[in-house]
């Protein structure tokens, strides 16, 4: 395995499970250190565990709240002393709220997740990285297919006022306005949009089997994506090697928005 990450520190929102902690798994492997955010600290304590204190840190955060997402930038300096990259894979779906929320209550509690907590995250991160120069940092955004499109109606997923398609269409747009004003201060930002993803976001998709196959049939490779498939992706922007990218939505999605 490459040493990509060396001498580097990643803070990871969402660290706890999902695409997030493949990330940090993978952020690891390849030498670096990782500071993971979520509001699970049981399962975040038991990566933590596992990984080891030398290079995994966990914090509690809510990325909704501005002064939790500066505590977790502050403790990853302090901790590891430097931020390189902010994975910001932190974030929930209408079927992650409370099934009596009325449509704006759930309107609110996922935009303020999804679009309003990579703001502040990233926000929070970019002074830190900055202090890096010359050689900056890297932002990921978790975007999602539902950036470019809407959710077909046969699948029964909206009724036109799910918030979730409206929250990730929101973070391509920060992923491009921040990209292009973080450049001069040698800072890229990208986005990276997966596909339908055996996660814990997904799960319930999972009691309705004809739901899943359907959904499954629409990406052309004929099933979901697993995590470490989105990590990949998300590591490769993160690095140096992607040191001339920046502004981009890289779809993960197994050809679902190519149909």
């Amino acid at each position: 395995m490459s040493q990509r990450f060396e001498n580097k520190v990643a803070l990871i929102t969402g660290a706890a499970s999902g695409i997030g902690e493949s990330t940090a798994r993978r952020i690891i492997s390849e030498g670096g250190k990782v500071v993971g955010a979520d509001r699970d600290m049981t399962r975040l304590n038991r990566l933590a565990s596992e990984l080891g204190d030398g290079v995994f840190s966990a914090i509690d955060c809510d990325v909704t709240q501005r002064a939790s997402t500066e505590a977790s930038v502050a403790h990853a300096v302090e901790t590891f002393g430097r931020l390189d990259v902010l994975v910001n894979s932190a974030g929930i779906s209408r079927r992650n709220v409370a099934a009596d929320a009325d449509f704006e209550q759930a309107w609110d509690q996922v935009m303020e997740v999804n679009l309003k907590g990579s703001m502040l995250m990233s926000h929070a991160a970019v002074d830190a990285m900055s202090d890096n120069s010359p050689s900056g940092g890297s932002i990921v955004n978790i975007g999602s297919i539902m950036s470019f499109l809407v959710y077909h109606a046969d699948l029964g997923l909206s009724d036109g006022f799910n918030p979730y398609p409206h929250s990730k269409g929101g973070v391509i747009q920060l992923t491009r306005d921040t990209a292009v004003h973080m450049a001069s201060r040698g800072i890229r930002v990208n986005a990276v949009c997966p596909g339908f993803i055996d996660t814990q976001l997904t799960e319930t998709l999972g009691d309705n089997p004809d739901l899943y196959k359907t959904i499954e049939k629409r990406h052309p490779l004929g099933r979901f994506g697993t995590p470490d498939e989105v990590a990949n992706v998300i590591t490769f922007l993160a690095s140096d090697e992607a040191s001339f990218v920046t502004g981009v939505a890289w779809r993960v999605d197994g050809g679902y928005v190519a149909c």
